[in-house]
Order: structure tokens, then sequence, then C-alpha cells
């Protein structure tokens, strides 16, 4: 059973978000060396007094790249419904106010590689790409997000695991969205869009 483990490039795992699994995120973004990019739904603790400086300061090193589900959207209602009162997301203008905003201004005012895009669509998981690692946390149902287990890949040698191509093309295409004007077919006539935040 271990091989398989090893074969898919598994090389740390987390039952959810603790204290340990939030102390491996911070050492791998102050290590990053090549990029970010960080997808998921609210990402609350982007905003921070210790995240925010963090991303702030590694984004004059390497590109940042910030996905966050659009806070008016109906599939962030959708996604809530199927979470315990407690994780409720607040008032949506109250997290731009307090999350989105504050990234944003924070890389204006001290430079910076970091951009915020907002998607409009429903997600399963969290993926957290920092040079070669790839974190992935399973959203369940009737479960706050940050009761998911973690999931930890290593690329490993030559073009990745056929796991990392996975969690990885999910990234590529969201960046492919966000890249161009209007989304192009099938997308556009699904609704689906991707976009940079700017408040």
């Amino acid at each position: 059973m271990l091989g398989h483990l090893e074969q898919a490039g598994i090389v740390d795992a987390f039952p959810l978000t603790n204290p340990d699994s939030k102390a491996d995120l911070v050492e791998r973004l102050r290590g990053a060396r090549e990029r970010i990019v960080m997808f998921g739904l609210t990402r609350n603790f982007y905003g921070s007094d210790e995240m925010l400086p963090l991303f702030t300061a590694k984004s004059s090193e390497v590109p940042v790249r910030i996905f966050i589900m659009d806070p008016h959207c109906a599939s962030r209602r959708d996604r809530y419904r199927l979470e315990p009162a407690e994780a409720a997301m607040e008032d949506p203008n109250r997290y731009v106010r307090e999350v989105l905003n504050p990234l944003v201004e924070s890389v204006a005012r001290h430079g910076g590689d970091l951009k915020i895009y907002l998607y409009d669509f429903p997600c399963s998981f969290a993926i957290e790409q920092i040079d070669d690692s790839m974190r992935v946390m399973l959203y369940g149902h009737g479960k706050r997000g940050t009761d998911g287990p973690i999931l930890i890949f290593d690329k490993g040698p030559d073009e990745g695991t056929p796991y990392w191509t996975y969690f990885a093309e999910q990234l590529a295409w969201m960046q492919r969205l966000a890249d161009v004007e209007e989304s192009p077919e099938p997308w556009r006539s699904k609704g689906v869009r991707v976009w940079e935040y700017l408040p």
C-alpha cells in the first residue's frame, strides 16, 4: 500500500485544518521560489494579520495568484447550504471589505505581483500550489471547509505524477479562463467565468 502512495507523490496529510497544517502552509509559502497559486472558496484567513503580510512580501519575490469564489454568486449560497450553521459566510460585502480589498490594497501600497481572481461556479476542493508542491483540501457535505482532509503531493520527476497533473491542469484551466476577456465555448454558453478582481 505504501508503494502506491509513494507513486502518487503523496508526501504528507492532515485530517483537517489545524495548527500543524497551517504551519506547513506558512513554511511552504515562506520558502516559495517560483510561484504561489491558491484556489478555494472564501479563504478568509488570507486577510489575517499573519497571512496578509506574508502574501504581500512573497508577491515581491514570486508571482502570487489567488482564485476565490465570487462572494455574491449563486454557487456560494448553494455551497453554504451544505455547511453547518457556524460556517455560513457572513454578509458578502463584509468579506469584500475585510478580506479581498485589504489584499489588493496591501499589494498596491507595497508593489508586487499578486492578482486575485473571482469565479462563479461550484468547487469540491481547494488547491494550493507552492512551487512543486500541491496541497489539496477536500470540501465535504455537512462539514465546514476547514474540516476537510488535506493531502500534499509533490510533483516528482519529469512531468509529475498523474495525481499532480490532474490538479495542475485544474489550476491551468482556471488561469486560461482568467486570461481571456470572454470565456471560450463551451464555458461561455454555460455561464462559467473567471475574472480579475479590481476593487
